[in-house]
């Protein structure tokens, strides 16, 4: 039996338009207001910089500037700061939870966007003869979209989509991995109540929220994989995977409940990706004598 593990890669090599700069475009086209409101936190106003933001996206969500934040915030004259502290940190308070109110908004704009991602299924022929109904094989799926189900006719019950799949009830789930992040902006907040600066304070404090608000704790997810059946596993198949560091402890915990004499075969897109995934494979204890390298063309052997 295999089991499958499925990146972005593989619903773009099927030609559905997931990148997240795709997901930038919708939002341009539908909630422009809210996009305008999302860029501003990050202070990006050339392209160059917005292509930097939505190229990795979930990883710079915890990247907000405070020190932009706290000059806005010194120079502003629309807040009553100037009449004295009296209430500052209400009002601060106020101010700063309305701005970043509409981080609640994203995951659910995520979701409406893989909804129509998903209608682009019915276009969508079969790309590989490696997956098959008929394999009995298993999958772990990193995407949100329900490829393997309509166009492969694989059966939800062997698929685990980690973070979750569009035609489901729960939230997708979209956030970095950055946990210092939060601390950081933790101890500058509690440092500002130690010293009574009322200025500061309510802003350390409404990004501490923010960064708690989207960060994806591994750990809770990870425990998902304990639902799949590893022990007739001989191979595993990964496919449209960039193996980033913050996906990395999924891909430990497989190796663990994995036989030790698995067989690891990994597609890649660009000769310059090897290195990388052999570095990242031999980080979580896979030996090179089990691991092979593919061209990811070959995967997709259907016309």
């Amino acid at each position: 039996m295999d089991l499958f593990i499925i990146g972005n890669g593989f619903d773009l090599g099927h030609g559905l338009h997931t990148r997240y700069w795709d997901f930038r475009s919708y939002l341009k086209e539908h909630q422009g207001d809210f996009l305008r409101d999302f860029e501003d936190k990050y202070y990006l106003g050339g392209k160059g910089l917005q292509t930097y933001l939505w190229n990795d996206l979930e990883f710079n969500l915890a990247n907000i500037d405070e020190y932009v934040l706290i000059e806005q915030m010194l120079q502003s004259t629309d807040l009553g700061l100037e009449s004295g502290n009296v209430g500052i940190e209400d009002t601060l308070n106020y101010y700063f939870g309305d701005k970043f109110k509409y981080i609640e908004e994203l995951t659910s704009y995520l979701k409406e966007w893989i909804k129509v991602v998903d209608q682009e299924l019915d276009d969508i022929n079969r790309r590989t003869s490696l997956i098959d109904e008929s394999h009995q094989d298993i999958f772990i799926n990193f995407n949100y979209t329900t490829t393997l189900e309509d166009i492969y006719n694989i059966s939800r019950s062997s698929v685990l989509h980690i973070h979750g799949v569009v035609d489901s009830d729960e939230e997708l789930v979209l956030g970095h991995s950055n946990s210092s992040r939060i601390d950081y902006f933790k101890e500058n907040y509690d440092e500002c109540q130690n010293e009574l600066d009322e200025q500061r304070a309510p802003i350390y404090r409404v990004l501490t929220d923010y960064c708690s608000k989207t960060y994806k704790n591994v750990n809770h997810y990870i425990n998902q994989l304990s639902s799949l059946n590893f022990d007739a596993v001989e191979r595993v198949i990964i496919i449209g995977h960039s193996l980033g560091e913050v996906d990395l402890p999924y891909f430990k915990k497989v190796k663990e409940r994995v036989n030790q004499n698995t067989e690891w075969h990994v597609y890649y897109y660009g000769e310059n990706e090897i290195e990388n995934f052999r570095d990242k494979l031999n980080k979580i204890g896979i030996t090179e004598q089990y691991i092979e390298f593919i061209q990811c063309d070959t995967f997709y052997d259907l016309p």
